[in-house]
């Protein structure tokens, strides 16, 4: 991994992890942590075999796993890790190993000091048309209703000192895919945009800069693929030796962000020192991959030693901070979100090295910090660009501007004349503008729309016959005697209050204010657009009309304040709707559907909401309505009356 040099300030710490001990499988909906619970032996690679171990002489050092380090990238030691699973189920279990860096895995499955099963994984390992993938890799357990099988797990080429290693059942194990599938499939596909991105911006704008980012942010990619087993998984699967040649991709990203790092921050011509000192670091990472690839051809014949690789990424990851804080104060704004990114990096590193030292325990954040540190980073350095971008647009439209504020200028003295009546005709224009546009917020405050266009249009409106429409009439109950206990200020305020309050409930519908006749509020739904839901939507109104004024009346009463009472009818039928006169023009609703609903009102009791039969037909789906029976009205038979309310929330 790029940077891995971090390494070094935590190498030392000492591991946490749990003693040795039998594995219990009770539950399927569970996740067992088999490395937590294996004893492992350190060999020269090659040198023990499974028949060694299972001689019943052999006395081999098995040690928990706590007490030994793992030593990664020494391709010289093997490591045999060995642990006892007892499945108590029925169902099939499986080993699942996560990370895919190990070169080789052999699996074997013992009972009474006989294999009973050898599986071979790892990330060099051909597939042989096996269903799993390289980046998780697993394999089935044979042990069950109650057996205890005991296993020995034999690897070369590690890669990290922390194996997450889990015993789970299918369906955690399929859970366990999909989220890892879906994860890499969102990160991949971000740094792809990201590149295709950069891309673009280098076509529009010749930004050397944008180029060497889009190339830096593949490799990061590739290394990132390369770190979990995506690489042999889908580049390389048919010729996996080459996953080895990437022990020297580090090199060619830290190479690559060098560069980036050199134009970005145009150390170049604002600071030679830094820019020498990157070209510097550059030729050390050149050292450095051809001696990984030398060491990878030679079979890793001249050890580890030979690695500068993480001396070179301390070296840069200090030069890129440091020289990100020297453009910084020169005033180069861009170079806070470059240090911010390597600084999530970083971060990532020193998390993840957390984790793999048993500091921090196996999960998303700790497994993926690298990945998710890069790809911060990756997104702030794009951030970095465009602000970049959009500076460098800002100073060549400032230069362009000054050009022609000079042009500008030298024609002022002629042209004035011409710009004082234009802005003289620009504010007549816009002060009639505003006229006009106050003038039809007015008229839209007293007609409805449609009868505005058609006034606009005709110079009248043509009075219409509507077969369906809901009226809903309001009043408040004594509103004489109450009223003569306020003076006539506070009455006025009162009304106001509470019609405002309708006016706003109205508005959450499609209905229609008609007007208000002293203490009485009528509205209609169903005109003068027509729509069928008008009977539905107009009950609803009323229930929450009803339960603004119980709300206000509560709270008045707290205060000790008197309140009105209010009574609401509704009623469904034909009206006849339009204007009528010359001057004060207002929209009115005529017939006899008008006269029930204002009936309906009168016989209804406060804090009821009282509707007609033929209201009640349309609306007894939807509102839990109860038969008052026949109710005999002045100049009318009796009409058969009922009380809606909401269904019960219960």
């Amino acid at each position: 991994m790029n940077r891995l040099v971090l390494i070094l300030l935590v190498g030392l710490l000492p591991l946490g992890r749990a003693s040795a001990g039998s594995i219990r499988i009770t539950d399927l909906d569970r996740t067992y942590n088999v490395f937590e619970a294996s004893e492992l032996l350190e060999v020269k690679a090659g040198s023990v075999s499974i028949g060694d171990l299972l001689r019943p002489s052999a006395a081999l050092p098995f040690v928990p796993t706590e007490n030994r380090l793992i030593k990664t990238y020494d391709h010289q030691v093997g490591y045999w890790f060995r642990f006892q699973i007892t499945n108590e189920t029925d169902r099939e279990v499986f080993l699942q190993f996560i990370y895919a860096g190990t070169e080789l895995m052999k699996v074997y499955e013992t009972a009474d000091n006989r294999v009973l099963r050898e599986t071979q994984l790892g990330s060099l390992q051909p597939e042989k048309g096996e269903s799993f993938r390289k980046s998780i890799q697993f394999c089935p357990i044979l042990a069950r209703n109650g057996e205890t099988h005991t296993f020995y797990v034999y690897m070369e080429g590690v890669y990290t000192s922390a194996l997450p290693m889990f015993a789970l059942s299918t369906v955690k194990l399929l859970q366990s895919q999909h989220r890892s599938d879906l994860f890499y499939g969102i990160y991949y596909g971000f740094i792809l945009i990201i590149i295709v991105y950069s891309l673009v911006l280098y076509i529009r704008l010749r930004e050397e800069g944008n180029l060497r980012y889009a190339i830096w942010v593949l490799f990061m990619g590739l290394l990132m693929a390369l770190f979990r087993g995506h690489t042999s998984e889908f580049f390389w699967a048919a010729n996996p030796s080459i996953e080895r040649y990437g022990a020297a991709l580090p090199s060619v990203t830290g190479f690559l962000h060098i560069l980036f790092t050199l134009t970005f921050l145009r150390l170049r011509y604002q600071a030679p020192v830094y820019y020498k000192t990157g070209i510097g670091i550059v030729v050390l990472y050149l050292i450095g991959f051809l001696l990984s690839v030398l060491n990878v051809s030679l079979d890793y014949r001249l050890g580890r030693q030979v690695d500068i690789v993480p001396l070179v990424v301390l070296l840069e990851g200090i030069f890129s901070l440091t020289a990100g804080v020297a453009m910084l104060r020169k005033g180069f704004r861009p170079a806070l979100f470059y240090i911010i990114g390597n600084l999530f990096f970083y971060l990532g590193i020193v998390i993840y090295l957390l984790y793999t030292d048993g500091r921090l325990p196996y999960g998303f954040l700790t497994y993926e910090s690298i990945h998710l540190g890069v790809g911060v980073e990756i997104l702030f350095f794009a951030v970095a660009l465009t602000y970049k971008v959009d500076l460098l647009k800002k100073q060549r439209l400032e230069a362009e501007q000054e050009q022609i504020r000079l042009l500008v200028e030298n024609r002022r003295l002629v042209s004035e004349q011409n710009i004082m009546l234009e802005q003289k005709v620009n504010q007549r224009t816009e002060e009639l503008q505003a006229a006009k546009q106050r003038s039809e917020e007015l008229l839209l405050n007293i007609l409805p729309s449609e009868v505005v266009e058609e006034l606009k249009l005709t110079g009248r409106s043509k009075p219409r016959r509507f077969d369906r429409v809901t009226v809903l009439f309001t009043d408040i109950k004594n509103f004489t005697a109450t009223g003569e206990r306020l003076s006539p200020e506070e009455l006025v305020n009162e009304i106001d209050h509470y019609y405002r309050a309708f006016d706003d409930i109205l508005s959450r519908y499609r209905i229609e204010k008609i007007k208000t006749i002293g203490d009485a509020y009528l509205c209609a739904g169903g005109l003068p657009v027509v729509y069928p839901e008008n009977p539905v939507e107009v009950v609803r109104a009323a229930l929450d009309m009803q339960a603004f004024i119980v709300r206000n009346q509560q709270e008045r009463q707290a205060r000790g304040q008197q309140h009105f009472e209010f009574r609401i009818g509704i009623h469904t039928g034909p009206v006849v709707a339009g204007i009528v006169g010359a001057r004060k023009f207002a929209y009115d609703i005529w017939g006899d559907t008008v006269n029930t609903a204002a009936r309906m009102e009168q016989h209804g009791e406060v804090g009821k909401i009282n509707i007609s039969e033929s209201t009640y037909q349309l609306v007894k789906e939807h509102f839990r309505c109860s038969y008052r029976g026949k109710i005999p009205v002045k100049n009318k038979e009796a009409l058969d009356m009922y009380y809606a309310e909401e269904f019960s929330k219960d």
